[in-house]
């Protein structure tokens, strides 16, 4: 994957959790618990994937991870 596709790749996947992010808390806030805690975790499972092919990216091209993700004292 060419770095330029791979940046923008990784912004589309930060847009999408923090869509996801907002999805799980109006569920929180606007459905019962049980059916709450089942949508949640659903949307749990999304993001993980999401995660994963964030951290492939990553490994590529590690320059390409936004600096409030990265660790302490890291360049």
């Amino acid at each position: 994957m060419e770095k330029i596709v791979a940046t923008r790749i990784d912004g589309m996947i930060m847009g999408a959790m923090g869509n996801l992010n907002a999805i799980a808390s109006y569920i929180k806030n606007n459905c019962e618990a049980a059916e709450a805690k089942t949508l949640i975790r659903k949307i749990g499972g999304s993001m993980a994937e999401l995660i994963e092919i964030a951290d492939s990216i990553h490994a590529e091209y590690p320059d390409i991870i936004p600096q409030e993700l990265r660790p302490p004292n890291s360049e």
